[in-house]
């Protein structure tokens, strides 16, 4: 199952033999059938549950077949303060979720439910500053076309100034925090039945080849081996509305 809405995506399945990547944002992992190791570099930690910051080149290595959660969060500064917060083992790589035991209780339902995940592994968000708040849902609505030179114009701040505050306040980069936005635009494409290269012209990237390699830098696998496994997806504006969606293969979007 992957769900996806605009601040939030969570995968639930098996374990895909993921490459090193980096993502953007915060990822909580979570062993569903066991203990998995993350590395970085020489250094590994081995949990049930790991929260990896962003932009930090690491490779999650679990038993071939055995299911594993990702939540991937979007985090202003005091909002990564929140999620280190609900790891009861601090630490570059913080471990053992406060919640972990409910966590692993709902993946292990028939029907998991995404909305339930994602509350369970973030609680609830404090809003960012309200020049930021504005900035990102700019992003959101437009991954495609939004600069940092015209989002800085349009809280009357010049760019060099304007991405030390969105670097301050979200714990990434503009770069890669629209990078971001544009694989969840792309995968609201997929869901409404686009195919890669339609999801990847939808959501900004200048090529097929360029959205494909920013994924596998991104998740440690291309998009057309993850959709390929025939996950099912769902797409919302806020997680709230990941029951009410209905949920189609994405197995046939996995194609040029």
């Amino acid at each position: 199952m992957l769900w996806v809405s605009p601040a939030t995506a969570l995968y639930l399945g098996p374990s895909l033999g993921l490459a090193a990547h980096s993502t953007s944002v915060h990822c909580l992992v979570v062993g569903v059938d066991g203990p998995l190791e993350v590395r970085v570099g020489a250094d590994a930690v081995s949990a049930r549950s790991v929260l990896v910051p962003p932009r930090t080149a690491h490779r999650v290595v679990a038993e071939p077949g055995t299911r594993i959660l990702f939540c991937y969060n979007d985090a202003n500064a005091v909002r990564a303060q929140e999620l280190s917060a609900l790891m009861t083992e601090p630490g570059l790589l913080a471990t053992r979720h406060r919640d972990e035991p409910a966590l692993l209780r709902l993946c292990g339902r028939a029907a998991p439910s995404g909305a339930e995940l994602g509350e369970a592994a973030f609680g609830t968000a404090t809003p960012p500053e309200p020049r930021i708040r504005r900035t990102m849902e700019r992003v959101r609505a437009d991954p495609a076309g939004c600069t940092a030179t015209t989002l800085a114009q349009a809280e009357h701040l010049s760019t060099p100034y304007f991405l030390r505050v969105f670097g301050r306040e979200t714990g990434t980069s503009f770069r890669r925090y629209r990078l971001w936005a544009r694989m969840l635009r792309a995968a609201e494409s997929i869901a409404a039945g686009a195919d890669l290269t339609r999801a990847a012209a939808d959501a900004g990237f200048a090529s097929p080849s360029h959205f494909s390699d920013a994924f596998l830098a991104m998740f440690g696998l291309s998009a057309t081996a993850l959709l390929g496994t025939g996950a099912r997806l769902v797409a919302g504006g806020t997680p709230g509305e990941w029951s009410g969606k209905s949920v189609g293969s994405a197995r046939t979007a996995a194609r040029y």
